[in-house]
Order: structure tokens, then sequence, then C-alpha cells
């Protein structure tokens, strides 16, 4: 499809399904880090206790505001970690390598740093992907996994992502740099910022844009293609029947790929469940976590 008709088309969708994200009411609970993972310093929030952590990864343009209706509900029961990943959020904007094994190594690094203990990854869409790559990188550190509509296989939107050249990845980046008025990074409601920090806006940051541009270049949206199926931990998978970004069928394929894997499809649901339907996403994930399907010998979580 021709870039121009991506562009008009893009926008109601993405302000159709975005626009379903609203900020809950409730006084400021959380106050942000900045976690150190080598090359960056990642905006985050820690909440709960407990021995096993559950580190959120968010999805493509998105923030750790993306978990805002599961992370207090899960922090009953686990410590939870979520962060935003580069260059995406309030977190650091390196200015080098942007491909999946870079990413997976930072993700990888801040874990070693900040995380001990038994480790389930929750990642949606992009964040999916890094999820399984980080399963796949550390099959004895990565406990369990939940995968909300993940990328990795293939994308939909008419293969929008599958070729992206110079001239699309900057008009994405500019995109993404002005959409905050429809997606916002900050809540001070809900999460609290030193002063600074609570008023950036990637729009002015002249970081940003060079920075997706550069991730859009090296990261592969369907790099795990085939390596699905050598995942050898528990895995829910939850999806959208509706979804218009990475289709339901795709999700049927890796329900029948993942070898060890609860599939927990929704009804009328988009590409951000977590986001629509907090809920019902929150019922389907601590029912697994209190008793992983399908492997035995591996101990139950909390």
């Amino acid at each position: 499809m021709p870039l121009r008709r991506w562009l008009l088309i893009l926008p109601p969708l993405v302000a159709v399904i975005l626009l379903l994200d609203r900020p809950r009411s409730s006084k400021s609970v959380h106050h942000a880090e900045w976690l150190d993972a080598g090359d960056a310093k990642l905006r985050g929030i820690r909440a709960g206790a407990g021995d096993t952590t559950l580190l959120l990864l968010h999805g493509f343009g998105e923030s750790l505001l993306a978990w805002r209706s599961l992370v207090d509900p899960l922090a009953k029961h686990f410590r939870v970690v979520a962060v935003d990943v580069p260059p995406f959020g309030v977190s650091d904007k390196p200015s080098g390598d942007y491909s999946i094994g870079s990413m997976t190594d930072r993700l990888n690094r801040l874990v070693d740093r900040w995380i001990p203990g038994p480790l389930v990854v929750i990642g949606h869409s992009m964040g999916g992907e890094l999820a399984v790559a980080m399963a796949l990188s550390r099959p004895t550190r990565v406990n369990a996994l939940v995968l909300i509509a993940p990328a990795g296989i293939a994308i939909g939107m008419g293969g929008f992502l599958d070729t992206v050249r110079a001239g699309k990845a900057s008009a994405i980046a500019w995109w993404e740099a002005s959409r905050s008025f429809l997606l916002p990074i900050h809540d001070a409601e809900w999460l609290q910022e030193p002063a600074g920090r609570s008023e950036y806006d990637p729009f002015t940051d002249e970081r940003f844009r060079p920075a997706v541009e550069r991730l859009l270049k090296d990261f592969d949206f369907v790099a795990l293609r085939g390596q699905f199926g050598h995942l050898g931990q528990p895995t829910l998978l939850i999806w959208g029947d509706e979804d218009p970004v990475i289709p339901f069928r795709i999700g049927e394929e890796l329900a029948r790929t993942i070898p060890c894997v609860k599939w927990v499809p929704l009804q009328n649901r988009l590409h951000r469940p977590h986001v629509e339907a907090p809920n019902e996403v929150l019922v389907a994930v601590l029912a697994f976590l209190r008793r992983p399907s399908c492997d035995a010998a591996r101990p139950a979580l909390p």
C-alpha cells in the first residue's frame, strides 16, 4: 500500500485504538525511577513484594503507562517492574544499534542489575517479541511468559512494517513524536516524576525522532519466525479476535506452535486488550501464574 494512503488511514485507526486508553483517577501512588541498563537508563516503576518478579514490556510507540490498570492488582501478588523500552517514553534514547539482539541484551542487563529470583516476562506486541527473545536467550532465567498479541512472526496492516525505507521511517517517527496528545507518557495522578522529567515531551526532543528512525531501520518485527517452537517456558498467549494490527490468525498459529501454551482468545477485543479489558486480562494472568500449565517438573509460582 502506498505510503500516502497509509498516512491517511493510520491516524484514525490509531486514534480509535488509543482513545480507549483513559487514565485511572487516583492519587499518586508510584515514583518513577531511572534504572541503569548499561548503555541507557530506563524510566521504571517497582511495586509489590515476593520472590517472583513480573517484568512488563510495552509495545511499539507506547510507555509503561500502558500497564496502569494492571500494575497495582498484580503487585498484590508479585513484585512488578515496568519500564519504558528505549527509545520510547522517558527512557534514554541511545544513538546506537536498535536490533532485536541489542535491545534484548539491554533488557537482560536490566534484569541482571535489578531483578533477582524467579522472573516472568509479560510483553505486548513489540514487547512480546522482546519477551520471547529474552526467554530464548536466557532459558534458565525466564520462568514463564505472558504474551499479548506479540510481534515476531508477522505484522498485519498490509505488511506496513515489513519494509521501512527512509521516507517511511521519517514519517512514522514524526507521527510518534507528535501523538502524545493521544497517548500521554505522563500521568501525575498515578506516577510522580522529578521536576523537569515530568515535562518531557518527545516532540521537542531532538534525539527522539532519529532514535525511532534507527529502530525502524534495525529492528526486525518478524525476526522470530520458526523460533516460537523452541520456547520451553510455560506461556500464556492472549489475543483479541478483532486485532487490526497483528491478525488473530497469527495468534491461532502460535497457539499451535508454542510447545507449552495456554491460549486465551478474547472476543470483540482489538490490539491492546490489557488496556481495553484489563479485568479480563488480569483474571487470565493470575490464573495462569498460580499454576503454569504443561510442565509438571517446573515449580508452581505463588
